[in-house]
């Protein structure tokens, strides 16, 4: 698999999809919701990335659950990450909440879903409700349930931002946001640490938001929280992410090619591209084909229909559980 990542207009690939599918660079596609009319199309638009890959291919989508699921009719409505540690039995739900949502998802043709996050607190724009809580400690336990249910299903996990977005007002989608804190190792990056030492994580997703206290990139294209924080000081083992590098707090690192290659040279495994055909194609014009082996390592484990997936019994209990627990929650908060 090579490390870029697309996007796809509609509901079928069109010929130049299919060909730009074929380039050995591009090693991923990202589904969005105008990507679904039915369940069936989508499980069939899957297989047809498949077979215009010509090889093995990663499909992914954020469907973390709350206000980030692109996929909503003919789903499970996943709660929000913040709900659990406020309603009793959270961290059953939680992990049931993850199985679910990854099994869904699987039965689908999905190889994953970008989740979870793991930055804390409510504030800053960007997260809000996808945060499991505002301390470490709610946020790595409610996490780590949510991930051993997307395990349990057979996904891998990619936990996301890192070092940590929580803190900053901005939206790295529509601005470059500063975090001016000396004291991240400390505090937000805790979570990220204490997840990689478990082996939870299977990949990461770096933030496009810049730590001037310690280097003047964006963690998404800085070798310093990559390689020497993530790397070395937290031995992570993983595939590495690039946010997408369309979002407005990466143009900082200048044109879609330049973006690419400082991502690739800071340390990035693979590279999110989206909405943007053009800016794709420049990429695949211009960065070197490269094999990223590791990321076979991140295709789905199982593999079963949406019709075997809604026979079983867990699929209906749980799904049972969790529609009531977000439900409940709902009925809290309105």
């Amino acid at each position: 698999m090579g490390p870029l990542w697309l996007d796809v207009e509609g509901c079928e690939l069109d010929a130049e999809e299919r060909e730009l599918l074929a380039h050995p660079t591009v090693g991923g596609v990202i589904i969005f919701s105008r990507n679904f009319h039915d369940s069936q199309q989508l499980a069939a638009l899957n297989q047809s990335i498949r077979k215009a890959a010509k090889r093995p291919i990663l499909i992914g989508v954020d469907q973390e659950g709350g206000r980030v699921q692109r996929f909503r009719e003919q789903f499970t409505i996943i709660p929000p990450a913040q709900s659990y540690a406020l309603m009793p039995q959270g961290d059953v739900l939680a992990r049931e909440s993850g199985w679910l949502m990854a099994a869904e998802l699987m039965a689908h043709d999905f190889d994953l879903s970008f989740a979870p996050v793991l930055d804390r607190g409510f504030d800053c724009k960007a997260i809000g409700s996808r945060a499991f809580g505002d301390d470490n400690e709610t946020v790595i336990r409610f996490s780590t349930a949510f991930m051993a249910g997307m395990k349990d299903a057979g996904m891998a996990t990619t936990g996301k931002h890192f070092p940590g977005h929580g803190a900053v007002l901005a939206d790295s989608h529509v601005e470059s946001p500063v975090d001016d804190r000396d004291n991240l190792f400390e505090q937000d990056m805790a979570i990220f640490k204490a997840q990689v030492d478990a082996g939870l994580l299977d990949a990461m997703m770096p933030a496009h938001v810049i730590y001037p206290h310690y280097d003047v990139l964006p963690a998404s294209g800085s070798p310093y929280w990559l390689k020497k924080i993530l790397r070395e000081q937290l031995a992570f083992k993983g595939i590495v992410f690039s946010d997408d590098l369309n979002m407005e707090g990466a143009t900082v690192m200048g044109s879609p090619a330049e973006r690419s290659q400082q991502a690739l040279d800071a340390g990035c495994d693979m590279l999110l591209l989206c909405n943007n055909r053009q800016s794709s194609i420049e990429v695949l014009d211009n960065i070197a084909i490269s094999d990223v082996t590791q990321a076979s390592t991140l295709l789905k484990k199982t593999q079963f229909s949406v019709k075997e997936l809604q026979s079983s019994t867990k699929w209906r209990e749980v799904q049972q559980r969790v529609m009531t627990f977000n439900t409940q929650w709902q009925e809290k908060n309105s």
